[in-house]
């Protein structure tokens, strides 16, 4: 009998582990490279390509971001894995894309024209629920985040929809074509109606569209924006899509059919409010610099008006900002102090735009506790020394 030797195969010629090829997809106007490490899991790639074929790219040269898959070995399954990695793309995108464009936390479905209807409430209105059942009818853009560029072009964020099925500990990340969801229409999206959805058992069996006022919308959308402080002036930005989409208030209840409702609304069957806003000077132009003692308009990001209310977007911490709605005398008082105002000179402009109060009405103690109340909530301050000091230099 004849031994065999071993040869030893050299070692340049040791096939090396390679990692699977990425997924790449299309999603809020960027391109993500979905990358695998080279010990994935086997088959998972196969998972997660199913799961965002919807939004598939079809050019993967150069993507903009690239997102790790989890490893669903060390993540606690296929579902918690496919749940981590949608959570992962989001934040990405969104962080990526921040001042570029508008974005919502929103869902969105479009008809044959390409006409979105954003879908946008709190937590509980049945965004994710209403999205899924409108996109049999019409095409699925996303339950997650609807962005929009300044001239109202949508960007799609086909993304698997995250649903809670009964028994399953985590969310199931379900492809749009498994669901039997709309393919998009040809062409591009624009934005062409908004609707804050409200879900009640007290609604009425048929849902009335109800217009939303210019300044109402913008303030509940303001809340609903990703990174809204770090767009430029973006209240007036906000402000310019609700003229060109109107805004509705839909309350329903979980069972009824909104589908003849949102198509009515996207033929333009009912009239939106279109109401126009007035732009408030940026805090960085407001000259001379306040004297030292006067009250002053504290630092703001943004600002608009209608003909009563005042809406004041201020920064809180990172990115993040809040939207303060000034009524009554609030709105007066807060644009006599942009260059700084005395008490005096406070009260002057309101009597101008308002009027004097009706014999007997407390003025001057209604007025400062409505200034005391504006310094509290960190609208307004006192100018200081080195407010003079600036003015003087």
């Amino acid at each position: 009998m004849t031994d065999v030797m071993a040869v030893p195969t050299p070692t340049s010629e040791i096939p090396l582990c390679s990692s699977p090829p990425d997924v790449v997809v299309d999603a809020l106007g960027a391109t993500v490279a979905l990358r695998f490490s080279a010990d994935m899991t086997p088959g998972f790639r196969d998972v997660v390509s199913r799961a965002w074929e919807g939004a598939r790219a079809q050019d993967a040269e150069q993507p903009d971001l690239v997102v790790e898959v989890p490893d669903p070995r060390l993540d606690g399954g296929h579902d918690r894995a496919l749940s981590a990695l949608s959570n992962d793309v989001t934040h990405r995108l969104i962080a990526h894309r921040l001042g570029q464009a508008w974005m919502v936390h929103a869902g969105g479905v479009a008809d044959s024209q390409g006409r979105v209807c954003m879908l946008v409430g709190p937590s509980g209105a049945g965004k994710t629920t209403a999205v899924r059942r409108l996109s049999r009818a019409f095409a699925y853009v996303s339950d997650e985040n609807v962005t929009v560029e300044s001239d109202g072009r949508v960007h799609p964020y086909r993304k698997p929809l995250s649903i809670v099925v009964a028994g399953e500990r985590w969310r199931c990340e379900i492809p749009p074509r498994a669901l039997r969801l709309g393919d998009l229409p040809a062409g591009e999206l624009r934005l062409a109606v908004i609707v804050i959805l409200r879900r009640s058992s007290s609604a009425p069996a048929t849902p009335r569209p109800t217009p939303v006022d210019t300044l109402t919308a913008i303030e509940e959308l303001a809340r609903q924006s990703s990174g809204l402080v770090c767009g430029t002036s973006p209240l007036a930005t906000i402000a310019a899509h609700v003229r060109r989409a109107a805004v509705f208030r839909l309350e329903y209840r979980d069972n009824t059919e909104l589908r003849p409702h949102i198509a009515a609304l996207l033929d333009g069957a009912h009239a939106g409010s279109g109401a126009e806003v007035a732009v408030e000077p940026p805090s960085i132009e407001f000259e001379p610099r306040p004297r030292a003692g006067t009250i002053v308009t504290a630092s703001f990001v943004d600002a608009v008006s209608d003909a009563s209310d005042t809406l004041v977007l201020q920064r809180t911490t990172g990115d993040a900002g809040a939207v303060t709605r000034l009524t009554g005398i609030a709105p007066t008082i807060w644009r006599a102090c942009r260059g700084g105002a005395s008490q005096r000179e406070i009260a002057a402009a309101v009597v101008a735009e308002h009027g004097l109060p009706p014999m007997g009405l407390p003025f001057a103690r209604s007025l400062q506790s409505t200034i005391d109340v504006m310094q509290r909530g960190g609208l307004l301050r006192e100018a200081g020394p080195s407010d003079a000091e600036v003015s003087e230099g």
